[in-house]
């Protein structure tokens, strides 16, 4: 006989990853976009160069856009665990645990739009 769903290792690690993944991708896409564009504007400052601000700009959003996919997929995921635990008649933790994921996966996903949108507005090496 086959364990339930809620009771499989695979069920809990995918809900318990869409409940950590987008905080910690938003924590991901904040150190590095500080240390991507601090790093680079400090060394060609330090050699005297100009730096390359539109190549800079598009390094730190393209890092943020990678790190919104994998929240935005997260969310996915912790919507697709919800379902899966209210129509199933599952756990209610499961069910929890989806809409947990889901609501921080919007609100972080929201926190790492806002710090991609940074480079495209202001200055990127001021």
């Amino acid at each position: 006989m086959a364990a339930p769903e809620a009771t499989r290792p695979r069920s809990t690690r995918l809900a318990v990853a869409a409940v950590l993944v987008p905080p910690v991708a938003w924590v991901c896409a904040l150190g590095l976009s500080y240390v991507v564009q601090d790093f680079a504007c400090t060394a060609y400052a330090s050699a005297g160069r100009n730096p390359p601000t539109a190549l800079i700009g598009t390094a730190v959003v393209t890092l943020d856009v990678v790190l919104l996919v994998l929240t935005l997929a997260a969310g996915v995921v912790a919507w697709r665990t919800s379902r899966r635990a209210t129509a199933g008649g599952g756990s209610p933790l499961f069910g929890f645990l989806g809409r947990l994921g889901l609501f921080l996966s919007l609100g972080f996903a929201a926190g790492i739009v806002m710090i991609a949108v940074n480079p495209l507005v202001l200055e990127v090496c001021a």
